[in-house]
This record gives C-alpha cells, sequence and structure tokens, in this order.
C-alpha cells in the first residue's frame, strides 16, 4: 500500500505548480477603476468593473485582494437585462495586510466590485494612495477619479486628464493600458476641500405638479366640512336631549318627595311621643293627649 501512498503524494506535488500557473494564467481583458471620495460618507468608495477575455474558458475563479481596513460592501455581475445583480464570492479571508474575496465565474460578462477605504482628513487637507497589487496581467487598465464638491484644489501622482462624468461630475481619468502581471500600479491622490458635504446628501422631495384641490391622494379639510359640522349638530341634539330628560326626571323626583313626606318626619322621637301626664302614647299628628287631654310636648 505505500506505492499508492507515495502516488498521492505525488499527484499533489504535481499539481501545486500546475495550480499556480493556471491562476498565473488567467488575465483580465479589461479593469476599470474608480475613486469616489467622499460620497456618501467621509471616506474613499472603490469601485472595480473587469470582464475576462471571450476566449477564456469557464468556469474559473479569480480573486481581488484588497487592503485589510477596506471594507467590501457590494460584489454583481451584469445581467442580460443591462442591470447588476448579486454575485456569490468567498471571503474576505485577511492574509497579511491585505484581505481578498474569490469569484467563481460562470459567465462571460462584466463584474463588480465596491469597497470602502478610510480617507486621511486633516483639516481641509485630505489624502489617498490607492494601489492595484498586479495580482492579473490586463489588457486595458483605465482608472478615474469622481472630483467631490467644494474641492479647490486636487492633484493625482501619476497625472491624470480633466474630464467629466455621464451625470456632468468633474473628473480626472487616465487610461494606462496593459499591465502584466505582478506589476503594481500606485496613485497619490491630494486635494483640498473647503466643507464636509458630501456628494451625494438626502434628497428633497418635490411635488411632481402643484398641488390643488383635485390633486390625487391629497386632504382636504373643506370637502369633509360639511360632514364635520353634521357630526357636531348631531352630538349638540343628543346632548341637549339628554339634559332635558334628565331635568325633568329630578324635577319629577322632587314632587314625589314632597307629596309623600318621610315617617320619620312625623316622630320628633324615635320611640314615638308619649303624654308627660298620663303616659299615654299619642298617635301620630296628635297634639294633645287622646286619654287626658294634656297639650303633648314636641320637639317644636
Amino acid at each position: 500500500m505505500r506505492w499508492w501512498r507515495l502516488l498521492v503524494l505525488l499527484s499533489g506535488v504535481i499539481s501545486l505548480p500546475l495550480s499556480a500557473q493556471a491562476q498565473n494564467a488567467i488575465r483580465l481583458a479589461s479593469l476599470k477603476a474608480q475613486l469616489w471620495p467622499e460620497y456618501d460618507q467621509r471616506s474613499m468608495l472603490v469601485i472595480y468593473d473587469f470582464e475576462l477575455p471571450r476566449d477564456a474558458k469557464l468556469p474559473v475563479s479569480v480573486s481581488f485582494r484588497f487592503p485589510k481596513d477596506g471594507n467590501i460592501i457590494a460584489v454583481a455581475s451584469l445581467g442580460s437585462n443591462g442591470a447588476l445583480v448579486n454575485a456569490d464570492y468567498l471571503g474576505p479571508s485577511v492574509n497579511g495586510d491585505w484581505q481578498s474575496i474569490t469569484l467563481q465565474i460562470q459567465t462571460a460578462t462584466s463584474y463588480h466590485i465596491e469597497y470602502y477605504e478610510p480617507l486621511s482628513i486633516s483639516g481641509q487637507l485630505r489624502q489617498f494612495t490607492y494601489l492595484w497589487p498586479g495580482d492579473y496581467a490586463i489588457d486595458d487598465f483605465s482608472l478615474s477619479v469622481r472630483i467631490p464638491a467644494d474641492t479647490t484644489n486636487i492633484t493625482a501622482n501619476p497625472n491624470l486628464q480633466s474630464t467629466q462624468e455621464a451625470d456632468g461630475t468633474p473628473a480626472l481619468a487616465g487610461d494606462f493600458g496593459a499591465l502584466g502581471a505582478g506589476q503594481e500600479f500606485p496613485l497619490q491622490l491630494t486635494y483640498t476641500k473647503t466643507s464636509d458635504t458630501l456628494s451625494v446628501s438626502q434628497p428633497r422631495l418635490q411635488p411632481s405638479q402643484a398641488l390643488g384641490p383635485n390633486t390625487p391622494g391629497r386632504v382636504m379639510l373643506s370637502n369633509y366640512l360639511p360632514y364635520i359640522l353634521g357630526v357636531l349638530g348631531f352630538l349638540m341634539i343628543a346632548a341637549g336631549t339628554i339634559y332635558i330628560w334628565q331635568s325633568r326626571r329630578s324635577a319629577g323626583l322632587s314632587r314625589e318627595r314632597h307629596r309623600h313626606p318621610s315617617p320619620q318626619a312625623d316622630d320628633d322621637v324615635p320611640g314615638g311621643i308619649y303624654c308627660a301626664q298620663c303616659g299615654a302614647r299619642a298617635e301620630r299628628g296628635d297634639r294633645f293627649c287622646r286619654v287626658c287631654g294634656s297639650r303633648l310636648r314636641t320637639s317644636e
């Protein structure tokens, strides 16, 4: 069984150089790097758009490195309808000063990666260093920098040309042609910004047309005023009816009390009235004793 183990070991040793060679053989037909400083947060948004050559054998795994302090936020591919759709990837995994993600390329299309990197800010001065680590050969490498709002001075090394983005935003751009495998591309960016305003802020919502009484979905008090007055009138009538009923009921109870006096009102003494002379018990309403005729003593 030793020769089987030896065969497996040899095949593993042989496969390592072949795997590394296959990785090095991968090249990118194009890679466009975009730097968007202080776009929607006070950091640098780095965007990659890349494609493989049309003759590339698929599927193939492609890994991208970016600095360890970066924060990957999007990995997508261009769908058949021209919209970006989320793409599966492995990672990020950290190795030294870098972290990397791996995409399994199944379809010959454009792929899109976004991540944030910290931006050096000192008062109005901003500085940033970008580096393409040279993991793959690139047939056409281009780079652009979107100039943020309130920027007074901006310099790039190597030099970039002034241009405009599709939405009219001023930018710097350069096309550097082919890069070999292992060939790094660094860029130093320095600019002065007079405010902390971001390029993208919360938009103010504006009506698509002037608001009027007939605007769909608009609630106007005048439209419901007749109903409100009707409800208030009904409530007032109901309250008046209840008040009159309670008043009449209270008056009827008062008359009943006067018509039927309480029995205790006729007896000034709890045990009744007795004659002080003969001791005979008087009847209700008597003022004189029915036995001896003496005047009865009451509390009056």
